[in-house]
C-alpha cells in the first residue's frame, strides 16, 4: 500500500479519531483507505437513506471489512422528508443535513471527534446545494482542503486496493423537480439502471420522464458492433419494459447538469427509431440527431 501523501495523510492525523461518512462510491472510499493506510485512527458510517443506488452500500461494507476498521449501516429513510418526498428545490440541503447529523450521532457513540466526507476541490457547491450542510454542519473534508481534484485522489486508488467506480448520485435526482417521490418510483429507478448496467459500461443514469426510462450515458459506453445493438435492442428494452416503463430513450450525450441538480425534462422532442431492430443504426449507418436522442421501443 503506498503512502499517503504527506498534505493528506496530516490533515486525517488533525482529525483523528474521525468517522467518515462511507457512501460506498470512489471518493470517500479512498479517503477512509487513505486513513487506514496512514494508520489513522477512523472508522467509518454509511447511511442507507432509500435513494441510494444500487451496489454503493455493498460497496461500502466490504470495503470496511477488507480494511478492518468499524463500521455502522443505519437506515434514514429520506422519503420522511417533506422537502425530499415532494422533491422541492431545497430537498438536498434537507437531505444531506439529515444524513450527516445522523452520521455524527454514530461517531459520537462511535468514540470520534469528527466526521470526514469525500467532497474534494473540483466539486461546486452550485452544482452540490448539499454542500451548504456540510460547512454549516462543520464537516471535515481532507480532500478540498489540500486542493486535492478528482483525477489526484483517483491517481490513489490502484495502491490503495480501491475500485474507481463511475460517478454517482442519489436516486432523487432523476426526477423532475416538483414530481412526488415514493419508494416504488426510487426501486424502479434503481432496478433499471442495474439493468441497463449490463449493456452500458461506465457514467450511466436512468432518468424517469413520465413513462419513459430516459437512459444517459457516455457515448463511450455504448456498443457499436451490430450484434452488441441487436442484443442491446432485444434484452435490455424488455427487461425496462417489464418493470413497467412504457418506452425507452437514450440520451448518449450524457447530462450537462450538475449530480446534486434536479433534473430538468428534455424539451426537445426525441427521435423515435421505427421499423428496425438496431436502434443506433438506421439503414446500415450510425444515426446522429441534433438531440441524441433514440427511441428504443419499436413502434
Amino acid at each position: 500500500m503506498m503512502e499517503t501523501p504527506t498534505p493528506l495523510t496530516a490533515s486525517l492525523k488533525r482529525l483523528e479519531p474521525f468517522a467518515v461518512a462511507l457512501s460506498g462510491g470512489t471518493d470517500s472510499s479512498i479517503l477512509l483507505a487513505a486513513a487506514a493506510g496512514a494508520g489513522v485512527r477512523a472508522v467509518a458510517v454509511t447511511i442507507d437513506t432509500g435513494l441510494n443506488p444500487g451496489g454503493e452500500i455493498e460497496a461500502a461494507e466490504a470495503l470496511a471489512e477488507r480494511l478492518g476498521l468499524p463500521h455502522q449501516t443505519i437506515a434514514c429513510q429520506m422519503l420522511h422528508l417533506p422537502e425530499v418526498r415532494l422533491n422541492r428545490h431545497d430537498r438536498c440541503y434537507a437531505c444531506k443535513r439529515l444524513m450527516m447529523e445522523t452520521v455524527m450521532e454514530a461517531a459520537e457513540m462511535m468514540g470520534c471527534r469528527r466526521v470526514a466526507d469525500g467532497t474534494h476541490a473540483d466539486d461546486r457547491p452550485e452544482d452540490r446545494p448539499g454542500m451548504a450542510a456540510l460547512r454549516d454542519l462543520g464537516i471535515a473534508s481532507p480532500f478540498a482542503d489540500c486542493g486535492m481534484g478528482k483525477a489526484e485522489i483517483e491517481a490513489l486508488a490502484p495502491d490503495l486496493g480501491v475500485q474507481v467506480r463511475p460517478q454517482s448520485a442519489c436516486l432523487a435526482t432523476r426526477f423532475p423537480q416538483g414530481e412526488h417521490l415514493t419508494s416504488e418510483k426510487i426501486g424502479q429507478v434503481r432496478q433499471a439502471e442495474m439493468v441497463a448496467r449490463r449493456y452500458i459500461t461506465g457514467w450511466l443514469r436512468v432518468r424517469c420522464l413520465g413513462g419513459r426510462a430516459v437512459i444517459e450515458c457516455r457515448e463511450t459506453g455504448i456498443p457499436h458492433q451490430r450484434d452488441e445493438v441487436r442484443a442491446l435492442d432485444e434484452e435490455m428494452v424488455r427487461a425496462l419494459e417489464a418493470l413497467g416503463f412504457e418506452s425507452v430513450i437514450l440520451n448518449h450525450a450524457g447530462s450537462s447538469q450538475g449530480e446534486g441538480a434536479t433534473h430538468t425534462p428534455v424539451q426537445s422532442t426525441p427521435l423515435l427509431v421505427t421499423g428496425v431492430r438496431t436502434p443506433f443504426l438506421r439503414n446500415g449507418v450510425e444515426n446522429r440527431c441534433e438531440n441524441n436522442f433514440l427511441d428504443l421501443k419499436k413502434v
